[in-house]
């Protein structure tokens, strides 16, 4: 007698679990903003539950696992939050600066999601932590980043421009600018602030970046 056939799981399942992979998530999120990664468990994502450590196991095969799904999120906050505020702008340098302020908003005060979402933070295998299948879900968020500003530089350039150097550019202005939050993070975890206000710092990131678009044009 064959056996039979295993059915699909059921569309209102697969909502339910999601929604509970979320509110873990969620909780987890709450965990590393008061704890910090190091002080990360699995027993503190359920107590904040109101479950036992046990139950995440039931949504995620490790720690790692849980840690990884709240560093893309954030990423993919910060991505989506770039991608929109660039999309309103008209010029490289607006999209440019648009990059740079939105992206550092996305991550001013949230000192340990940043380090965790950028870092992975020291404590963590990387070799576990970053799968191929986890990079494959990650790189996608760099159009989300880049392309709209690598568009509007090219276009902004004039005829000749080279694609691939806007797109250098774009990322350049996006690592600066993870620079320097990865900076204010150091210096946070070391209780010895930067002597210059974070809006002077970004003013400077934005208005050197907006010259380099078109060198010799004046800020308008």
């Amino acid at each position: 007698m064959s056996a039979i056939p295993s059915l699909p799981p059921q569309p209102r399942i697969e909502r339910r679990r999601s929604l509970v992979r979320a509110e873990f998530v969620d909780a987890a999120r709450a965990v590393i903003d008061e704890h910090g990664v190091q002080g990360f468990s699995l027993e503190l994502v359920g107590r904040r539950l109101g479950l036992r450590k046990q139950a995440v196991y039931h949504y995620f095969d490790s720690k790692e696992s849980v840690l990884f799904e709240v560093g893309f999120e954030e990423m993919s906050r910060a991505a989506h939050a770039v991608a929109g505020a660039v999309e309103g702008t008209a010029s490289g340098a607006d999209a440019v600066e648009a990059l740079l302020r939105t992206y550092f908003a996305a991550f001013e005060g949230r000192t340990r999601l940043f380090q965790l979402s950028h870092t992975a933070q020291p404590t963590l295998d990387l070799g576990r932590f970053m799968t191929a299948e986890r990079l494959a879900r990650i790189r996608p968020l760099n159009d989300l980043l880049l392309k709209g500003v690598a568009e509007r530089v090219a276009h902004d350039r004039g005829p000749g421009a080279s694609a691939d150097e806007a797109r250098r550019f774009a990322f350049t202005a996006y690592t600066s600018v993870v620079g320097l939050l990865a900076m204010k993070a150091l210096v946070e975890s070391a209780a010895d602030p930067l002597r210059h206000a974070d809006a002077a710092l970004i003013e400077t990131l934005v208005s050197t970046y907006r010259r380099a678009v078109n060198p010799g044009k004046p800020r308008p």
